[in-house]
This record gives structure tokens, C-alpha cells and sequence, in this order.
């Protein structure tokens, strides 16, 4: 697993035991079984957009797509030339 998802499934955990919920009623409210939660909490298996938006809700947590800048990797709608991506990377933007 990523570690993107491990981080993810460390976060939900930290955000059930924040609200002061069990693991089953927190699997109750979201629609899925405790045994589940705890494989998703543990990073042992994947979940469906469906069960991570159900996951939000329960926890009273919403989710916010952060866009990368339009500039990044791109200039003008094209892919930028060697000297472009220096100035990139010396900017700091890659």
C-alpha cells in the first residue's frame, strides 16, 4: 500500500478516536462492518471513494480537493522545454 494510504488510514483512525468513537459504531454509522474499519485503519485493504465519503460523513469531516497550480509541469498549455524546467526547479515549483 502507498504511503499516501497509509497516511490516509492513520488520519481516519486519529479522527474516530478525536470524536470519541468506537471503531463499531463508527462502521455502524458509515455502513460498513468494524472489521472492515479495522482493516482500513490498519492500511491492510483498500476502500471505495463510496466507503471513504461514508467514512467522512460519519465523522462529521468533509472532503477538499486541493488543484495543483495550473503552471506546474505545464507552461502555456504546453510541456516546457529543459530550460523552462530548470527555472522550475531553481523556483522551487517542481
Amino acid at each position: 500500500m502507498s504511503s499516501q494510504l497509509m497516511n490516509l488510514s492513520k488520519e481516519l483512525k486519529e479522527a474516530r478516536k478525536r470524536s470519541g468513537m468506537t471503531q463499531a459504531v463508527l462502521a455502524k454509522r458509515s455502513g460498513i462492518s468494524r472489521t472492515a474499519l479495522g482493516s482500513i485503519e490498519k492500511g491492510k485493504t483498500n476502500m471505495s471513494i463510496e466507503t471513504f465519503i461514508g467514512l467522512l460523513d460519519a465523522l462529521g469531516m468533509t472532503l477538499k480537493i486541493v488543484k495543483k497550480p495550473v503552471e506546474r509541469g505545464r507552461v502555456e498549455g504546453r510541456f516546457p522545454n529543459f530550460e523552462e524546467l530548470r527555472k522550475m526547479r531553481l523556483a522551487g515549483e517542481i
